[in-house]
């Protein structure tokens, strides 16, 4: 019997660890209200590389350990194991037949770690989630227990550092504002790890816990999973207008479950009673939203499964069975993918299994023949080689040369550690099976080793090609494949692999066959595809295609445009809506870039350049922007020419993608933000009276003003106390404020007016550091300096070095005099009569801001209970002469006769800013103590105490 070896490192590249061993694994207190503060999970890249062996964890270890023993049992072959660098190197000798299928067995149950994530509002799944010392919900602990003894998975809870939206802030609101001001939604993330799908089957079931808790009904639904692809459409656009007009989330299972990792068919036995519904097998869809939303969701799903049960059409295809098991293994994001965009499903045979027929099903012939376009042009990026070891001389009296097993089996584990490939050493010939440079670097690793030099050599490397692409590597008359063999003295033939691909086989005696196969692949076609309006297309080949000629012959790169037919024929081409693609030698890429600008030229700039543009929108908001606000989207893609997608519900992606023109998309991404709501959260102490002053109809009143003056709703989220924890425990106490993005500027002034709320109904609040720094940027501010409404939020003008109230110097910081955001009406600076308050004389001082006087821009308020006119700020100061003195300001006679005319008029509009003027409020917070004895407490451990006072005033006095 002929001794069969093989030797390969699976995974072929670096996993992640396992998450955190606790389910809460948060920092210590001081490090958590720091915005970078992240847990003590190593994040890890695709690349990175583990140091040492030590990486390995010894669990892993053993069950590794055990399944090498358990394969060895059940197919009589000798297996061995060794952990290197975070991998698992196996050496499988035997019989053919048993070492594939102990191959097979090893790569679907070793224990490789999947990693997922989900970012969720720490104020789902946490109590206390501000606090120091936050723990998760008894509700949502016992569903994780549940979903990670269902699913074999390991589920963390991670503090992380992130908001959930990645996009700038407005101005007054920070990722972690300590303990006062507005902060974004303090996030934490859900760490998801296991072997095979169950990182997948937890994920999708997490997220359907996260719907349930926000109050969505959830329910299951079984729809056969070769029909899955099929109800989702081609880039899942049949199931976005399910999910648009039913208002619900549709949780898909993973197309390729169960050809990896343990098999989950039933729930089990024992488990909770919530199990009998925890299906977990490849069929079941899980659908969320409103209770007669998902009703019709599920009816709508069954109803187009049954139409398109009857028009499936299944098409059998053969490939390789090493390089089905390679796209399983290491592709399997790709061939997500290809079903995604081709609204097809691929059936692979069970890994290892050596069948080499896959079956794709669709219900459109071109959907079909691209997916395995796609996938065969997928599988020539595997390569395989063989090096034969042949004697040096002929003679029958003397035994050939052999290689001792010893030494076969180390060169073996050497080789395929070293270079990635999979080794394989049968009669004489050792091959090898992987990615290109791998095979290349394992040729020249063989050929150092002294007892391989003492043979000859046969090198053979296999390149599979489309069969489109035989004429163009050729040439004319084969002259570039002549030219390479004449030059590299190796030999080249082509031949016959299917109905789509064929095999080009280049073979050598020594080292010069890697030179012939570089010289190969530098006539590989490169190509890349993109999108034109048919509209212009004869434009741009012009007259018996004059044009494009012209511009082939310029750069050396073949353009082909399809029309309306051949684009239906085919189905696209890299993309589904490309419709030309550019073709030429690899060694001539760096052109088609110059082709591609050249065609486009010619092209209306807001029909040229299609491209898939991104967006971040935290998933939350996607239900709500898919159902209500639909008509809004179909608006922005009629306006702008572009698609918006929403990303697959199950991969829990914040990204959203907009397919446009180059110059459109971006002002759709804008005009969609627009629609996406904006939450921010202010922190407040603990105070027993706090709940019933939320209840109150006046806080009722007060929401409502807001709400209608400023579009801003705020909600308290005031938390009682745990029983566990005692009546004096901290509770949770925030006010979540909520509004549309565009009308983020209000924020500030919300906040503020809040704060005086709570301060005049005796609750604490944080002292704010926001009051100091805000500014405003809104570009339109200066161009309205005079409307001083709610629509158009007003800004100061004044220049950088100005003594701004709403940015105080150092000297006035302790007065914590905090104004509202809007600025004094102008037309107050020119009516100073004895009839009315005198005009600010800040705005006249802007020249002498460094001798500010820093005594006298403060006059204490009335003592009533309701907002009156106020003089403005600096009333204090000794008034300046109104007349010459304010017209010397200006230089030139026209500006001085429009400032004598405006003397002459009535002024109507002096106190136009006095609902947001909060100067009589601030008043009274300095001025409180001395009849309450309460005070803004400066540090939450203050802030908790019995409501004394600071012991001193913060008001300041006037001196003679």
């Amino acid at each position: 019997m002929e001794v069969y070896t093989t030797s390969f490192t699976y995974p072929r590249r670096s996993r992640p660890a396992h998450s955190p061993t606790n389910s809460l694994d948060f920092p210590t207190a001081n490090e958590l209200r720091r915005a970078g503060s992240y847990s003590s999970l190593q994040q890890y890249t695709p690349n990175h590389n583990y140091p040492d062996a030590q990486a390995v964890s010894s669990p892993d270890y053993e069950s590794v350990q055990k399944l090498a023993m358990t394969a060895m049992a059940l197919h009589g072959v000798g297996v061995t194991v060794a952990p290197a660098d975070g991998v698992w190197n196996f050496q499988i000798s035997g019989a053919y037949q048993q070492v594939m299928q102990a191959r097979g067995y090893v790569l679907k149950e070793c224990p490789v770690q999947n990693r997922a994530t989900i970012k969720v509002t720490r104020s789902d799944i946490l109590d206390l989630p501000s606090s120091s010392k936050p723990a998760l919900k008894a509700e949502v602990r016992r569903r994780l227990d549940d979903i990670a003894t269902q699913t074999g998975a390991h589920i963390a809870v991670v503090n992380s550092g992130l908001a959930l939206s990645n996009r700038a802030l407005p101005d007054g609101i920070s990722i972690s504002a300590g303990w006062s001001g507005l902060e974004t939604e303090r996030a934490c993330e859900l760490v998801i790890t296991g072997d095979g799908d169950s990182a997948d089957l937890a994920r999708v079931r997490l997220l359907v816990m996260l719907d349930e808790l926000n109050g969505l009904h959830a329910e299951a639904c079984e729809i056969d999973r070769s029909l899955h692809a099929l109800i989702a459409g081609r880039k899942r656009s049949m199931l976005q207008s399910i999910q648009e007009e039913t208002a619900t989330n549709i949780y898909f299972p993973s197309p390729l479950q169960g050809l990896i990792g343990p098999d989950f068919g039933q729930p089990p036995v024992n488990g909770s009673p919530s199990a009998q519904f925890a299906k977990l097998n490849a069929s079941t869809i899980w659908i969320t939203g409103e209770f007669f939303g998902v009703q019709r969701a599920r009816d709508m799903l069954v109803q187009v499964a049954m139409n398109k049960s009857k028009q499936i059409i299944p098409k059998d295809t053969p490939l390789l069975p090493r390089k089905m098991d390679w796209m399983v293994t290491e592709r399997v994001d790709d061939l997500k993918a290809l079903i995604h965009d081709n609204a097809t499903y691929i059936r692979f045979p069970a890994v290892g299994s050596a069948q080499s027929v896959m079956v794709v099903y669709g219900d459109h012939r071109v959907n079909i023949q691209r997916t395995i376009r796609a996938v065969m042009q997928l599988s020539c990026q595997f390569y395989t080689a063989s090096l034969w070891l042949l004697p040096t001389q002929f003679n029958v009296l003397m035994p050939s040369a052999t290689l001792n097993p010893t030494q076969v089996g180390t060169i073996l584990k050497q080789v395929s550690f070293a270079s990635g490939a999979e080794l394989v050493f049968k009669g004489m010939c050792f091959e090898m099976h992987g990615l290109e440079h791998e095979i290349r670097a394992a040729v020249s690793m063989l050929l150092d080793f002294e007892v391989i030099k003492q043979f000859h050599h046969e090198i053979r490397f296999q390149v599979e090609l489309a069969n489109e692409h035989r004429e163009f590597i050729s040439g004319k008359k084969n002259g570039k494949i002549n030219k390479i063999m004449q030059t590299t003295n190796v030999k080249i033939k082509f031949e016959t692999l299917n109905e789509h691909n064929f095999l080009i086989d280049i073979s050598g005696n020594d080292i010069s066959v890697l030179q012939g196969l570089t010289l190969l692949q530098e006539e590989l076609p490169a190509e890349v595809s993109f999108h034109v309006p048919e509209s212009y297309h004869k434009r741009i080949i012009g007259v018996g295609g004059r044009s494009i000629q012209r511009i082939m012959k310029k750069y050396g790169v073949y353009v082909k445009f399809s029309n309306a037919e051949e684009f239906a024929a085919t189905g696209g081409y890299n993309d589904n809506e490309d419709n030309v693609i550019a073709r030429t030698p690899a060694k001539n890429a760096m052109n088609l870039e110059n082709l591609k600008q050249s065609v486009m030229e010619l092209v209306n700039p807001k029909d040229k350049d299609y491209i898939n543009e991104t967006v971040s929108i935290p998933r939350k908001y996607h239900r709500t922007l898919l159902g209500e606000k639909s008509i809004f989207i179909h608006d922005i893609e009629a306006k702008t020419n572009s698609q918006i997608r929403f990303p697959d519900k199950e991969t829990a992606s914040d990204l959203v993608t907009i397919f446009g023109p180059e110059s459109q998309v971006h002002i759709a991404a804008t005009m969609l933000l627009d629609h996406v709501p904006f939450e921010a959260d202010m922190a407040v102490p603990a105070h027993p009276e706090l709940a019933r002053i939320c209840a109150s109809p006046d806080f009722a009143t007060f929401t409502d003003r807001v709400k209608h003056e400023l579009q801003v709703v705020i909600s308290p989220n005031v938390g009682s106390p745990s029983p566990g924890l005692g009546l004096d425990a901290p509770t949770e106490c925030s006010f979540k404020f909520r509004c549309q993005r565009s009308n983020s500027d209000f924020l500030v002034t919300a906040r503020e007016m809040l704060e005086q709320f709570l301060i005049n109904h005796n609750a604490h609040v944080y002292p704010s550091a926001t009051s100091r720094t805000h500014q405003r940027t809104d570009s339109f501010t200066d161009a309205f300096p005079h409307f001083d409404s709610k629509v158009l939020s007003t800004a100061r003008t004044r220049h950088q070095n100005s003594a701004d109230l709403g940015r105080p110097s150092e000297a006035m910081i302790d007065r914590r005099l905090r104004l509202a955001s809007s600025s004094p009406d102008v037309k107050a600076l020119f009516h100073n009569n004895p009839h009315h308050s005198p005009a600010p004389s800040y705005i006249y001082h802007l020249e002498e801001e460094e001798d500010f006087d820093t005594q006298t821009n403060y006059v204490p308020a009335h003592t009533t209970d309701y907002w009156t006119p106020l003089p403005p700020i600096g009333s204090g100061v000794p008034s300046r002469a109104r007349g010459d003195d304010s017209l010397k300001r200006g230089s030139d006679s026209l500006l001085e006769a429009k400032l004598k005319d405006q003397l002459t008029k009535p002024r109507s509009l002096t106190n136009r800013a006095q609902s947001l003027d909060l100067t009589y409020s601030l008043n009274r917070i300095n001025e409180m103590p001395r009849s309450s004895g309460l005070s803004r407490p400066d540090s939450p451990e203050t802030a908790t105490g019995t409501g004394t006072g600071t012991g001193g005033s913060s008001s300041p006095h006037l001196r003679d």
